[in-house]
């Protein structure tokens, strides 16, 4: 969970320090956030000091206020830093005629999901056994208590 939050916190960081520094234009092409640059920008450096010398005395919402004025998590600054690849993708699926998403394809899927006896919707599409016999317990049982007397004795 920290990972992804801190990608998104990531993208939208550069995306104020590239909005202050002039860099950046929503929706002015000749300025695109994945061409910001903030290396030796003052104001930038003045930012993320701020949003360092914190660490973690206060809620990162909170410092993130302060210093960017956006208290949440936004997803929007990675589609401000991908935007030309997603145009670029959308146009050449027109292009080509690729089409997004699944087409029907009639009961295809469902004769895969019952012959893989697979569960859909808290139940299962074909009467696949769902209960343990005497059998199938003494052995899970059997091979549990083998297992266990291999770890002890390697250790």
């Amino acid at each position: 969970m920290r990972y992804f939050v801190s990608n998104v916190l990531q993208f939208q960081i550069h995306r104020a320090l590239c909005e202050r520094t002039g860099q950046f234009i929503p929706g002015d092409p000749s300025h695109p956030l994945h061409k910001c640059d903030i290396y030796r920008q003052p104001e930038a450096g003045r930012i993320l000091t701020s949003i360092m010398q914190r660490g973690s005395s206060a809620p990162w919402s909170q410092i993130l206020q302060e210093t960017i004025g956006e208290s949440r998590l936004n997803g929007e600054a990675l589609r401000d830093y991908f935007r030309p690849l997603e145009d670029w993708l959308r146009s050449e699926n027109l292009r080509t005629g690729e089409y997004l998403g699944w087409s029907y394809d009639g009961d295809y899927c469902k004769f895969s999901i019952e012959t893989a006896g697979l569960q859909v919707y808290g139940g299962f599409y074909n009467a696949a056994q769902s209960s343990f016999g005497l059998a199938s317990f003494l052995t899970i049982l059997l091979a549990s208590a083998a297992t266990t007397v291999c770890g002890l004795r390697w250790r």
